[in-house]
C-alpha cells in the first residue's frame, strides 16, 4: 500500500491509472467505514486502484486548535487500511488552504486529477469549504457515487461517537461489536520505578506514541500484549499508583505480561483491551498489593481470550 501525505493540492500527481475511491475521515474504522472501503476495493478488482482519500486530522481538531484524543491515529489507521487491502491512501493535511477549498475544486483538483471513476461514501459525507459539497454534487460531475445508508447496532447508530463512548466506559465487547476488533494502544516500553520487580511482578511501563483515548475509569484491565511479533495475555493498570505515589500529576500505563520474562526496554508493544477488572485502589502495604495482583493474574489466566 502506498501512502501520500498531501499538504498542497498541486502535490497530487496526475497519471493514467484508474481509481475507485472511498471518501471520509474514518476515525475508528468501524464496520460501516469498513463496508464503504470494501466497496471501493471490490469495485476496483484488478483493473483499477482502490484508494482512500481522507484527512490527517479531524476538522474539529483543526478548528479547535487542540490535539484531539484518537482511537485510530494515522499509523494505526494506515495499518488497518493495509489489512483491508487498500492500494493507496491520500492523507490531505487539513490546513487553511484545504478548509477553504471549494467543493468544485475538490472534485476537479483531487477526484478528477486522480482519475476517480466511482466513489463510495457515507450518507452524511460532506466536503469542500463550509461542507457544502454533497455526494449528489460528485454525481452531477459525472463520477459514479455509491452511498452507504445509516447503519445501526442494537438500536444505536454505528459511529465514531459510539466507539469512543465504548472506550471511555471500558465496554470493549461493544467496541468489538462495532469494529470487529478489540481496542488497542501502542507505545514504547520505558524504565519506570521498577517497583514491580521487588514483589516479583514486573511490568512494562508504556510511553504512548500517539495521543490515544483512554478509559475514564482508572484501574486494572484484562488485556493482551503484542511484543516482538507474539501475543501474550496480560493485565494492564491505568492510573496513578496510589499505593506508592501521592501525586496525580502523571498517569501511568503499566502492563504485566503473563508467562513472559524478557528485557523489552525501548521495544514497541501493542496492548489490546478486553475487559475492565477493578478500580484502582490504595493498599495498606506492598504485601496487600501483591496479594491483589496475584488474584488479578489468576482471573486473567482463567479468562478465555
Amino acid at each position: 500500500m502506498r501512502i501520500f501525505n498531501i499538504s498542497k493540492i498541486n502535490e497530487i500527481e496526475k497519471d493514467s491509472k484508474r481509481r475507485i475511491a472511498a471518501l471520509g475521515f474514518f476515525d475508528g474504522l468501524h464496520t460501516a467505514h469498513q463496508e464503504i472501503i470494501k466497496g471501493a476495493i471490490d469495485k476496483s478488482q484488478n483493473d483499477a486502484l482502490s484508494i482512500v482519500i481522507t484527512f490527517d486530522k479531524s476538522p474539529k481538531e483543526y478548528f479547535g486548535k487542540t490535539t484531539e484524543e484518537a482511537i485510530t491515529p494515522i499509523n494505526k489507521k494506515s495499518e488497518l487500511l493495509e489489512e483491508l487491502g487498500v492500494d493507496e491512501v491520500y492523507y490531505l493535511e487539513f490546513n487553511e488552504k484545504l478548509q477553504t477549498l471549494s467543493a468544485e475544486d475538490f472534485i476537479n483538483e483531487i477526484l478528477k486529477k486522480l482519475n476517480v471513476e466511482k466513489v463510495f461514501c457515507g450518507y452524511d459525507y460532506r466536503f469542500g469549504n463550509k461542507g457544502i459539497g454533497t455526494p449528489q454534487l460528485i454525481k452531477d460531475s459525472g463520477i459514479e457515487v455509491d452511498i452507504l445508508e445509516k447503519k445501526e447496532l442494537n438500536d444505536g447508530k454505528i459511529s465514531t461517537t459510539a466507539l469512543k463512548k465504548a472506550v471511555q466506559e471500558g465496554n470493549f465487547t461493544e467496541y468489538y461489536n462495532l469494529s470487529n476488533r478489540y481496542y488497542s494502544i501502542t507505545g514504547i516500553v520505558v524504565k519506570g520505578r521498577q517497583l514491580g520487580r521487588t514483589i516479583n511482578f514486573p511490568t512494562a511501563n508504556l510511553k504512548l506514541d500517539e495521543k490515544y483515548l483512554l478509559p475514564d475509569t482508572n484501574g486494572v484491565y484484562i488485556t493482551k500484549t503484542k511484543v516482538k511479533g507474539k501475543v501474550y495475555k496480560s493485565i494492564t493498570n491505568i492510573g496513578y499508583n496510589p499505593t506508592v505515589s501521592d501525586g496525580k500529576d502523571k498517569k501511568f500505563i503499566e502492563t504485566h505480561i503473563l508467562d513472559f520474562d524478557e528485557d523489552i526496554y525501548d521495544e514497541k508493544i501493542e496492548v489490546f483491551f478486553y475487559e475492565f477488572l477493578r478500580k484502582e485502589q490504595k493498599f495498606e502495604s506492598f504485601n496487600h498489593l501483591k496479594e491483589q495482583l496475584q488474584k488479578d493474574k489468576k482471573k486473567c489466566e482463567e479468562k478465555d481470550i
